[in-house]
């Protein structure tokens, strides 16, 4: 009995000065981490796992769009471009043509073209064919009256007017003759409705095709000036023939300045920058005259004289006459019949 009592004495000395570890229970089946006298207990879990929030991205800032630049297309541009014909060799023909006849309808300052008169200057124009001051749009066939004599034609033609001294000159006839500038005839196509050109000018030099393009002749006269007074004969009427260019480039109704869409055949044919083939026009006028009174231009004499076109024609009517008279090489009058 001594021993035992001295035994109990001890282990309860024992267990107030060591800390003592208690072991988790297994008696109920249940899992609880062991606690350690001293240490701070963490929070109980439930046993369930809590997902990890997945962080939110910050937007970013949407790119303002570049604008893109739209390239405006000329009302002038023919697209797509018109392709020339195979070139041959046909029978050579002497004529190749049809005439358009048409009368004057007005006299005016202001044309549908710049370019015939300097700066600085003014000057008068007669016009013949379209009886609208204002051109069609672009490509468009006007819908105006004609005073020319095949009613396809609406084109508008336009030159200087003449003066002997005060009294101006009034055209007792204006033809327009539609040839073939080239060897092959049969290559020949029609321009499209709304091509513009002028020929001559101010801006002409004496090294340029354009100034051997416009003369004038009576009955012992013909120059590409105009003649002195005295010169013609009694009764002699006054002819200006002006010819246009008939190479065109196939792509431009109309260029800056008028002129670089079209350009003249080189050895009779076509050059490889205006290689399709179109009407080459000659216009034709006839002037009553006192031949004894000197003749001046409203733009001046020589380089400075000039003149205008655009095309009007219908497109059908132009056609068959250039597959019925250019093409077979025939020489036809205003109606379209051979002469």
């Amino acid at each position: 009995m001594a021993l035992a009592a001295l035994l109990l004495v001890v282990f309860i000395a024992t267990a107030a000065v060591v800390p003592v570890l208690i072991a988790p229970s297994e008696s109920d089946g249940s899992s609880k981490p062991a606690v350690v006298a001293g240490a701070t207990t963490a929070p109980p879990t439930s046993g369930v796992s809590t997902p990890t929030p997945t962080p939110t991205a910050t937007p970013s800032s949407t790119p303002t769009p570049t604008p893109t630049k739209t390239r405006k297309v000329s009302p002038f541009l023919v697209r797509p471009a018109v392709k020339p014909l195979p070139v041959g060799h046909p029978p050579n023909k002497i004529y190749r043509e049809f005439m358009s006849v048409c009368a004057l309808t007005r006299v005016s300052t202001r044309t549908p073209l710049p370019g015939l008169t300097a700066a600085g200057k003014s000057a008068r124009y007669q016009f013949a064919g379209n009886l609208s001051a204002t051109p069609a749009a672009p490509g468009q066939v006007p819908t105006s009256g004609t005073s020319c004599v095949a009613a396809g034609d609406r084109s508008t033609y336009w030159a200087p007017v003449l003066r002997q001294g005060s009294t101006v000159l009034q055209p007792e006839a204006f033809e327009v003759y539609y040839k073939a500038g080239v060897e092959d005839y049969t290559t020949v196509q029609p321009f499209p409705a709304g091509l513009r050109l002028v020929v001559g000018g101010p801006s002409v030099t004496v090294n340029t095709p354009e100034r051997y393009k416009i003369t004038w002749s009576c009955s012992d006269y013909g120059s590409h000036d105009l003649p002195p007074a005295g010169t013609c004969k009694q009764g002699d009427r006054l002819i200006l023939q002006m010819t246009a260019p008939s190479c065109w480039d196939g792509r431009h109704l109309d260029a800056a300045g008028h002129r670089s869409h079209l350009t003249w055949p080189v050895a009779n044919r076509c050059p490889g920058g205006h290689p399709i083939p179109v009407p080459e026009l000659l216009m034709w006028v006839a002037y009553p005259m006192d031949i004894a009174a000197t003749v001046k231009s409203d733009t001046g004499a020589g380089d400075d004289f000039g003149y205008g076109f655009v095309a009007g024609w219908q497109k059908p009517a132009l056609t068959k006459l250039i597959k019925a008279c250019i093409h077979t090489g025939l020489q036809c009058d205003e109606t379209g019949h051979p002469r």
